[in-house]
């Protein structure tokens, strides 16, 4: 049984999860989509009307729903239902001795994570946004919170040291920054875009992270400043996410570094 649950609303989460999961993977076939989303709604609507939460996400069932709107259900169930081990959770972290120099001042970039489906990649963002000395993380749309338990684990104690806040919307962070005098990035595969390598470093700054099955959304991508891409080499067209934000913190630190000289 999970924590805090019983057997009927275990039973409506696993439910719900394998109806989510279904259309997931028929969602290129619109009868079954539509036929899927309905079910979907009238199961929401009689079984799961008094479950905690899941009666909650029942309006995002609906005629016009769209893939993002799967997956903002899809998130929470993964979460209540998926027991993920984090591999170095019990390996040190390793936190500076209590007689060790202060840390170095954090530099004025701040980082993006648009609907972040991940509860692991939030977490590991902390630590790099720690590791680098980001000045602050934004999380957009459904992007777990940092307090999230496999967040809080991938973490190791990072998100203490980091500064957060929410939007809702990642279009609207985007455009508060900017009203702020930041320049937004978006580090996305747009071809032609400056490479990582020839960026020429500005602060303050921020730099917008999209989800590794969408991406940023084109509007997203517009409204920002200028785009930034990562050249690869290989087979696969992409990084994870956070290890595609490591090389860009490693980076703009280093140019924080000399400009800070």
């Amino acid at each position: 049984m999970l924590w805090g649950m019983d057997d009927r609303e275990e039973k409506a989460w696993r439910d719900v999860h394998k109806r989510l999961t279904a259309l997931d993977r028929g969602w290129d076939k619109p009868r079954f989509r539509a036929a899927a989303i309905a079910d979907l709604a009238r199961f929401l609507r009689e079984r799961c009307a008094d479950v905690p939460h899941l009666a909650d996400l029942a309006r995002l069932a609906r005629p016009a729903m769209t893939r993002r709107d799967l997956f903002a259900l899809l998130v929470p169930c993964e979460r209540t239902l998926t027991r993920v081990k984090v591999t170095d959770v019990e390996i040190l972290s390793a936190d500076l001795p209590p007689d060790a120099p202060t840390p170095a001042p954090t530099m004025p970039l701040t980082v993006l994570a648009d609907n972040f489906r991940s509860a692991i990649n939030v977490g590991t963002l902390f630590r790099v946004c720690d590791c680098f000395g980001v000045a602050r993380a934004v999380l957009c749309g459904y992007t777990p919170a940092p307090d999230d338990g496999r967040a809080r684990q991938a973490a190791l104690g990072a998100e203490a040291f980091v500064p957060w806040e929410r939007a809702e919307r990642t279009i609207e962070a985007v455009r508060g920054l900017q009203s702020q005098g930041v320049p937004v990035i978006a580090l996305e595969t747009v071809p032609d875009a400056p490479t990582l390598e020839s960026w020429r470093w500005r602060f303050p700054c921020a730099v917008a992270l999209g989800s590794e099955r969408f991406g940023l959304d084109p509007d997203v991508v517009r409204a920002c400043d200028a785009v930034m891409r990562i050249p690869l080499f290989g087979h696969k067209n992409s990084l994870n996410v956070v290890m595609a934000f490591t090389l860009v913190a490693h980076a703009a630190r280093q140019a924080f570094e000399q400009n800070h000289d």
